[in-house]
């Protein structure tokens, strides 16, 4: 069988997975030794297959709910900016920075949470 055609083949037995993905807000998941941790949207998983790349078959993904990673990113996030600080004010660098989260519950119309990083009002 030609790589185009099993390409094809695993692309086509991926589809109920990305029916129920699609229909319940869902992300595909996979981690492995030489991949390591994968998160993708739907949307964002099409388009790498469509470049020939992730195209694994459907044993290799998982679907999950894409909050816990979110949760992950922000738990990161927030020890990057302890660290940041920390280092600031060992400095005597009078700015910090705050993390800021955002509503985690996400709807309808706006489907990807942002967290964003302000700089805190310093004092003179």
């Amino acid at each position: 069988m030609s790589k185009d055609i099993q390409a094809q083949a695993i692309m086509m037995s991926l589809e109920p997975l990305y029916k129920k993905a699609e229909e319940e807000g869902l992300w595909f998941y996979h981690e492995s030794q030489e991949s390591g941790e994968i998160w993708a949207s739907p949307s964002y998983l099409r388009h790498m297959q469509s470049k020939g790349r992730m195209i694994w078959s459907p044993e290799h993904w998982e679907l999950r709910n894409p909050m816990g990673y979110m949760r992950q990113i922000h738990r990161k996030a927030s020890e990057l900016i302890e660290e940041y600080n920390e280092l600031a004010a060992h400095m005597h660098i009078p700015k910090v920075l705050l993390l800021e989260k955002q509503n985690m519950k996400p709807d309808e119309e706006y489907t990807e949470p942002q967290v964003v990083i302000n700089e805190a009002p310093t004092t003179h």
